[in-house]
């Protein structure tokens, strides 16, 4: 038993020498970078401060950086190997305060491989990782630059890239006339042209940044159209109407951007002024006195600093508009309804005795049925009237009516309206809407008075305007 303790003895000494040795060694070992392809850090924005692991930076003007970690003071260089073009590069690197900045021939993906050295030339295992330069800064301007469109306008909106001003210029043309405006990229990456108001036309613009750094010309073109001014998005929805003793002037302003609105005008021949200064209010309004008389007005409409031309027009009591020109579209025609009945003209003729009446001899289609009026002019609409089919109360119960400029877009101004198809005995049954710009009215039947017909009918259709 005395033997073997000792055996045990001598064996745990030799263990503990060993740990302690390799404890050692340990301490003085090299901490290098990990064998292969490490995972890459590519930023646009340059470390703040000193990083705790190699930072690779794909950088403009076609350049890598490395920024360096703090590493142990027995590394005393480190090696980066790649190939640019039919090249074969070494760099030898003895200086990490500062970052590493390797500019590159072309826009690819390169392989870089970095190893560390001490000072008795041991190397460290190899590190390898790939990425890709980005273009020179004045290039990268030109090419990602948003042109957008606003009103009586196109902005430019550059891509910021660095800290120091890239200078430039952006060149136009309107009307035979040129223009040039300074850029200072970096600086100003923001640039507004203005009072272009034709935006039916696209303007052909010249970008060109001079990067005198790396002696560098970036150019570029750009073809925008300016954006409609904001009077010209107001003008169309610009309703004058009498109510009561007042003229009216209404408009829409969905920007609301400050709209001056200008009205002149005479009562009892006196010339007058109405005037409502930077209103942003989405419904507008303008309210003076006339005595409620007949009176012709010219107005104008000032935004972003510009005045719409003047419009005139002679605002009247509200009355029933002439049907001489109008004309009548149908979702269906009956042909079995005598000579002057069954299509849609008869809703416009003048004539209660006649009527419209949807197809029932060929195939009855159910609800809803729709008629559409062309008054062939715009007009401020602002009641209509129907009458039933003198000889028949089956007709219609409810209603939906719409207004277009164009037949294309169309605007709701009233839904689930009620109709006495049974009124006996058959008169005007007459609907007051908001005074609105209109030309096509479409009125659609969404209901049988009975709730068992298919089709419908309708004697007469008429409209009061302004």
């Amino acid at each position: 038993m005395k033997r073997n303790f000792k055996m045990s003895w001598a064996f745990n000494a030799i263990l503990g020498a060993f740990l302690l040795s390799t404890g050692s060694c340990k301490e003085e070992e090299l901490v290098f970078p990990q064998q292969g392809n490490q995972e890459t850090v590519v930023t646009e924005t340059r470390p703040t401060a000193k990083p705790t692991n190699l930072t690779y930076v794909s950088a403009f003007n076609q350049n890598i950086e490395i920024h360096w970690p703090t590493l142990s003071d027995r590394v005393v260089k480190a090696q980066i190997k790649y190939k640019d073009g039919a090249a074969d590069k070494i760099l030898d690197i003895t200086k990490f305060s500062d970052p590493t900045i390797i500019h590159l021939s072309e826009l690819k993906s390169y392989s870089f491989l970095l190893q560390y050295f001490t000072s008795d030339g041991t190397g460290s295992k190899v590190t390898q990782t790939t990425l890709s330069p980005r273009a020179y800064e004045a290039d990268y301007k030109v090419a990602n630059v948003s042109a957008q469109a606003i009103p009586g306008g196109v902005t430019f909106i550059f891509p910021n890239t660095s800290q120091r001003e890239i200078p430039g210029k952006l060149s136009y043309a309107v009307e035979g006339k040129s223009f040039e405006v300074d850029l200072k990229g970096n600086m100003q990456d923001t640039v507004t042209i203005s009072n272009l108001t034709d935006e039916t036309k696209k303007i052909d613009f010249s970008l060109k940044f001079q990067d005198d750094q790396w002696k560098r010309t970036a150019t570029g073109k750009s073809q925008m159209a300016p954006g409609l001014l904001t009077y010209k998005l107001i003008r169309p929805t610009v309703v004058p109407y009498i109510d009561g003793n007042n003229l009216v002037l209404a408009w829409d302003n969905e920007t609301q951007d400050p709209v001056t609105v200008n009205v002149q005008y005479e009562l009892n021949g006196v010339k007058k002024t109405a005037t409502l200064a930077e209103s942003t209010d989405v419904k507008g309004k303008l309210s003076f006195d006339v005595q409620g008389k007949a009176t012709a007005i010219a107005y104008t409409l000032k935004t972003e600093g510009l005045t719409s031309p003047i419009q005139q027009k002679q605002v009247n009591p509200l009355g029933l508009v002439n049907k001489a020109l109008w004309s009548a579209s149908a979702s269906s025609v009956e042909t079995e309804e005598g000579e002057k009945n069954g299509k849609p003209e008869s809703l416009i003729d003048g004539d209660i005795t006649t009527f419209w009446h949807s197809t029932w001899s060929d195939g009855e289609p159910p609800y809803p049925h729709w008629f559409i009026i062309d008054m062939a002019k715009v007009e401020a609409f602002g009641r209509f009237g129907m009458i039933r089919r003198y000889n028949n109360t089956n007709g219609f119960k409810t209603f939906n009516i719409e207004v277009s400029l164009d037949k294309v877009n169309w605007k709701m101004i009233g839904k689930d309206l009620n109709f006495n198809s049974a009124d006996s005995p058959a008169a005007w049954q007459d609907y007051s809407v908001a005074p609105v710009n209109a030309r096509y009215i479409r009125i659609t039947m969404t209901a049988s008075r009975n709730g068992t017909s298919l089709s419908t009918h309708l004697g007469e259709f008429r409209a009061y305007a302004y």
